[in-house]
């Protein structure tokens, strides 16, 4: 779903920015860097961390998001090249060819998406076997996916063990997995491996 004005003036700023390199720097150490060619980061925003992984690493990254006028400013502020390009993508319907990307980073963006189930999919369905998945995200309690879920329709709602079937069942195993805090919610991090072809139609 697009987000709120309010909810763009929280994620566009610098601040949220730099973090969100800082926290994707950390979660690519182990990784062999020299194998990660072509990248998609879901849910770009305004392009930050899609403008760093190109020219930090020289990786081929698409950046891509739900809004287009997040789309519109990335293109304005980072501009485009071979190397770096931005485009409106529906996670859960995306257009890219199968076994396209050895990376994919979704950080914050699978509590927008209410057909989530559909995204991890699509993600499984255009990363080569053996690429990597960053997952950065809350989780919910059980007593409020239970309570809210009849009613919320526009955003995700999940609980840890949901999340994690998804993952599992489209052939993703785990490599680093750090919980984190955050009053009644837990905030996942997470580098998954695509280890097997188990994508469901």
């Amino acid at each position: 779903m697009a987000m709120t004005r309010f909810e763009k003036l929280f994620v566009n700023r610098q601040e949220k920015g730099d973090r969100n390199i800082e926290t994707v720097r950390n979660r690519l150490i182990g990784l062999n860097i020299q194998n990660i060619h072509d990248v998609l980061e879901v849910g770009c925003g305004i392009g930050t961390l899609s403008a760093f992984l190109s020219s930090e690493y020289g990786m081929n990254v698409y950046g891509t998001d739900f809004d287009p006028e997040q789309i519109q400013i990335a293109g304005e502020v980072y501009g485009e090249d071979d190397h770096l390009r931005f485009r409106v993508e529906d996670a859960a319907k995306l257009t890219f060819e199968d076994a396209s990307f050895d990376l994919v980073v979704s950080q914050d963006v699978f509590h927008h998406i209410a057909v989530w189930p559909q995204a991890v999919r699509e993600i499984a369905r255009v990363l080569r076997l053996e690429g990597h998945l960053i997952w950065i995200d809350m989780v919910f309690p059980n007593v409020i996916t239970k309570l809210f879920k009849p009613f919320v329709k526009t955003y995700g709602l999940y609980t840890f063990d949901e999340i994690w079937f998804e993952f599992w069942e489209n052939g993703f195993d785990e490599r680093v997995h750090e919980r984190l805090i955050h009053g009644p919610f837990a905030y996942h991090h997470f580098v998954l491996q695509k280890v097997c072809s188990t994508v469901q139609s």
